[in-house]
């Protein structure tokens, strides 16, 4: 009797370890992560500072003077921010329209399943694939201009960019507001309109507010694949300087400096910590339901007939321009030679 008692005294305390004590497993997970980021990337960002500071051997801020004083820099910066924030706000509208229209309309689920699938198509090409899209489908001898008859626009430069980064940020943008779009409850905006509200008002009560948060952090994530991409300015960039090519021309350029490259990557990690900071700041307008309510969606022809039609141009738009990739590898000689050939694909083999 006296080892039962005693094995009594001891469950107790047993089982307050079970609970209270970190598994092994969580810590064994926990330091290989904190390994990974310290190798490759706590570490890569400590030696590209002390690269940034490293002159000829000895610490010196010769290299941010140099470049901070550079018009070209200051040129190529101004105009990321200009493009990147162009970009990342009409994707953050396309995005939000796209889900809007998968989460709010009644339109037929087959056409959802479409808008969803096209949405996120770009995923699956790199970026430069987009530049060399834009060429073959907008430039002079495009299969746009030549179905047209002229060119819309001029692709090289801000134009080409904006379109580039644009057709990027959509699929990220999109999985953002439509991820959050299923958490928001729809019985509120049944309760807004009993309280006689406009359809305006009931929409930025019930949907817009919902959403703050998630377009903030869809407009940042956009921003900054936009500003940190090499593959789009590379390809229909043109004369239009940006910091990414900046980065690539002092680090693999013709006369390399791996210093003045170190701190123009050093600048480009500026914006990132006002990012982070915004992000917080946008985490009190996040809205946690404690229930959703699935309820049958009111009948809006005039709402479903706009969204289609938006919707609609935007996966023409998508479509058309990555058609072009299917299209000319089985073309004898683009835009020369239109006949149908398997040769191209013959010698890639």
């Amino acid at each position: 009797m006296p080892s039962n008692s005693a094995t009594d005294k001891t469950r107790p305390r047993l089982r307050s370890r079970a609970v209270t004590g970190t598994p092994l497993e969580l810590k064994v997970v926990f330091w290989i992560i904190i390994a990974i980021f310290a190798v490759f990337l706590a570490a890569p960002l400590a030696l590209l500072l002390i690269k940034s500071f490293n002159v000829d051997g000895s610490f010196s801020l010769a290299s941010y003077a140099a470049v901070l004083s550079s018009a070209g820099f200051l040129n190529a910066l101004l105009n990321s921010f200009i493009i990147a924030g162009t970009s990342a706000l009409v994707t953050t509208v396309i995005a939000f329209m796209l889900a809007y229209t998968v989460n709010s309309t009644n339109v037929p689920g087959w056409y959802k399943s479409a808008v969803s699938s096209v949405a996120v198509l770009p995923m699956l090409l790199p970026t430069i694939t987009y530049g060399f899209a834009i060429i073959y489908s907008f430039g002079r001898q495009g299969l746009i201009t030549r179905l047209l008859g002229f060119q819309p626009f001029e692709i090289y430069g801000f134009n080409g960019l904006l379109l580039g980064y644009v057709i990027y940020t959509v699929p990220i943008a999109f999985m953002l507001i439509n991820n959050t779009f299923k958490y928001i409850d729809k019985k509120f905006s049944v309760v807004s309109r009993v309280l006689g509200d406009n359809s305006f008002k009931t929409f930025l009560t019930t949907t817009f507010k919902p959403l703050i948060a998630t377009l903030g952090a869809s407009f940042i994530q956009a921003f900054f694949l936009s500003f940190t991409d090499f593959g789009i300015p590379a390809s229909v960039g043109g004369e239009y300087k940006v910091v990414a090519t900046t980065l690539y021309n002092q680090m693999l350029g013709s006369i390399p400096n791996f210093s003045k490259g170190a701190v123009v990557a050093m600048m480009m990690l500026i914006p990132s910590v006002f990012s982070i900071l915004i992000l917080r700041y946008l985490e009190k307008y996040n809205f946690r339901y404690n229930k959703i309510s699935q309820i049958e969606l009111t009948k809006n022809k005039g709402r479903d007939g706009l969204f289609t039609v938006l919707s609609a141009l935007v996966m023409i738009g998508i479509l058309s321009i990555f058609a072009v990739i299917f299209i000319v590898p089985f073309v004898q000689s683009w835009p020369y030679e239109l006949g149908f050939s398997l040769d191209n694909i013959k010698e890639r083999r």
